[in-house]
């Protein structure tokens, strides 16, 4: 869609909601969203250890979990690996991870799901999944979509029929072949072309009639699906009662990206671009960004856009997006996982919350965060619309 489009559709969204009511924290949709971005998930994974711990600390609970606190959890890639574990049940009927134990997940299962000094053949991705799949069938066994904790938004992309398959667990009578099992589901959002092969899946809609998946991740932004999926579900989701449709108002947003290379800006010029060619950016070829830099301009933009929406309405503290936007040499790579680079990626997470935050405020991103847990807490405390168990 060209850039005019998109201005014009967030014009008719501004349009749209001014006219919302004020701010009842009690009756917010609350959403929190998760990029892809391989081992770096290791980032937003730290932001999310520190959120569950104040909201622990606020309510004097040290089993509160953040699945009892959003409404709606969405990932894709890495971020959908981050949702699931945070939402799907364990034996018990709570999360399966609390949020910083997801950080000891990608230190005990990074190194061989992304083994290093990978040689893939020339047309191949770079690592078979093998152990992923593994992995993932362990943890998860055979809970399906409908058993998570809270709503979660899971996007992919159907390769055969070449488009969206968004797997959201309030899917509607028509969609029931899409409450798939959670280890499937995630494997097709980690299926990043060039890093790991596209997954093909069966399921049945409980009516036995089968269905074929032929996904991969696609590189589909959380935040804008999720945001999308609500607003297109207030009038029928009594889960999202409390809004109206595209009242941003009514929407508590935490955005949270794996991080941005430092070094794009200020570095290329429109005349070295130009000898950029077709099949240098076909492979992975260091000398030709084109493709990361395209993958890194889509989130910036998706960021300027749903910031776009919120600040009219003067619901920009509504809106809170951390990302680490100045990553350099190895903490850059998707795929390094060594002891020493995953340490490193801790580092930038706690670093990250001392930062300014990107609103605008002249809060940190700690400060940020701390305000959305006191609103989070008092939620809940509200007994506000939540999604059924």
């Amino acid at each position: 869609m060209p850039i005019t489009g998109y201005f014009f559709i967030l014009f008719l969204l501004v349009l749209t909601t001014t006219g919302s009511t004020s701010t009842v924290v009690g009756e917010m949709v609350t959403i929190l969203s998760i990029d892809g971005g391989g081992i770096k998930g290791i980032i937003p994974a730290t932001v999310l250890s520190f959120l569950e711990s104040q909201l622990q600390e606020l309510d004097n609970d040290e089993d509160a979990r953040l699945a009892d606190y959003f409404a709606v959890i969405a990932g894709t890639s890495t971020g959908g690996i981050l949702t699931t574990m945070i939402s799907a049940p364990n034996e018990k009927g709570r999360p399966l991870f609390a949020a910083k134990d997801t950080i000891s997940f990608y230190f005990e299962h990074g190194p061989k799901i992304f083994p290093p000094g990978a040689s893939p053949p020339f047309f191949a991705p770079k690592f078979d999944g093998k152990y992923l799949h593994k992995v993932l069938q362990e943890k998860l066994g055979e809970t399906r979509l409908h058993q998570t904790l809270t709503n979660v938004i899971v996007p992919t992309f159907d390769m055969k029929n070449f488009q969206p398959t968004i797997f959201t667990k309030n899917t509607d009578s028509n969609s029931p072949h899409l409450d798939a099992k959670m280890s499937d589901i995630c494997i097709d959002t980690l299926a990043a072309p060039t890093y790991f092969p596209p997954y093909y899946f069966e399921n049945d809609d409980g009516k036995g009639n089968q269905y074929e998946f032929n996904l991969i991740d696609g590189t589909i932004n959380p935040a804008l699906v999720a945001l999308s999926t609500v607003t297109n579900s207030a009038e029928t989701d009594p889960s999202f009662a409390s809004i109206k449709p595209l009242d941003v108002k009514q929407i508590l947003l935490l955005s949270l990206g794996t991080g941005t290379s430092a070094d794009f800006a200020g570095t290329y010029t429109t005349k070295e671009a130009a000898n950029w060619g077709l099949v240098s950016g076909l492979f992975h070829n260091n000398s030709n960004p084109l493709s990361e830099m395209l993958s890194e301009a889509s989130i910036i933009m998706n960021d300027y856009y749903i910031a776009t929406i919120y600040s009219p309405l003067g619901a920009e503290k509504n809106y809170l997006r951390i990302e680490k936007t100045t990553l350099t040499g190895t903490t850059t790579e998707m795929d390094n996982a060594t002891e020493a680079n995953m340490n490193l990626l801790v580092q930038i997470g706690e670093n990250l919350l001392k930062k300014p935050a990107s609103n605008g405020n002249p809060e940190t991103n700690e400060e940020d965060l701390k305000r959305f847990a006191k609103l989070l807490s008092e939620r809940k405390k509200k007994g506000a619309n939540k999604a059924d168990s």
